[in-house]
């Protein structure tokens, strides 16, 4: 009798090099992806969606719509309901090209993050209250993301927030979480900057 080879679950980098092994040079809609990949399929359209925006350029007229997208996908865990995106969002069609880059630059991400990113103290993805409270940390990280700010490092840090905790939750990895809630801090603490030195601005020029 032949032994059973031991299961090995895929890493991330697996499935996104078969997600592109399957586009064989054609478009993907979003939908499509989350079918490809049943085992992280929304996960990895989340990391597909806040990829492009964790450089520090921010990109107009796509942070808003992407943003409204991701907290409408954070509420849903924070309810501790399946993870979920409208229709107009799996609908959407990613050209190949774009799907290579943005594939190659995840692959970039998940080949770093897989040396260190591991299951502990994954009580910060499975206790109800942590579930709840990573929800909402994307939720607060992507209403920045749907500011319109014309400002370097605007969208980074909000969509680096993302990142973590869509990986951190991914991988079941409490650290990756808590650098997230880091992150998604770091976010607020910047707009709020931003903000005390636009109306310090303001005051100066005596226009109030």
């Amino acid at each position: 009798m032949t032994p059973t080879a031991p299961y090995r679950p895929t890493t991330l980098s697996d499935d996104l090099r078969r997600l592109l092994d399957h586009a064989g040079g054609r478009a993907l809609a979003l939908g499509e992806i989350v079918e490809v990949l049943r085992g992280r399929g929304m996960d990895v359209v989340v990391v597909i969606l806040v990829l492009p925006f964790c450089q520090p350029i921010p990109l107009p007229g796509l942070s808003t719509p992407f943003g409204i997208a991701l907290m409408i996908f954070g509420f849903r865990i924070a309810l501790r309901q399946r993870p979920w995106l409208p229709r107009w969002v799996l609908r959407r069609e990613i050209a190949h090209d774009t799907l290579a880059k943005l594939v190659k630059g995840a692959l970039a991400v998940a080949r770093r993050m897989e040396r260190v990113v591991h299951p502990r103290f994954r009580f910060f993805h499975r206790w109800p209250s942590f579930t709840v409270l990573n929800g909402l940390a994307i939720v607060s990280s992507a209403f920045i993301l749907t500011l319109p700010l014309p400002i370097p490092f605007s969208n980074t840090i909000p969509a680096w927030s993302i990142l973590l905790l869509a990986l951190g939750m991914m991988e079941e990895d409490g650290v990756v979480i808590v650098a997230g809630y880091v992150a998604a801090g770091a976010a607020w603490t910047y707009l709020a900057m931003l903000w005390w030195l636009g109306e310090a601005g303001v005051h100066r020029l005596g226009l109030f």
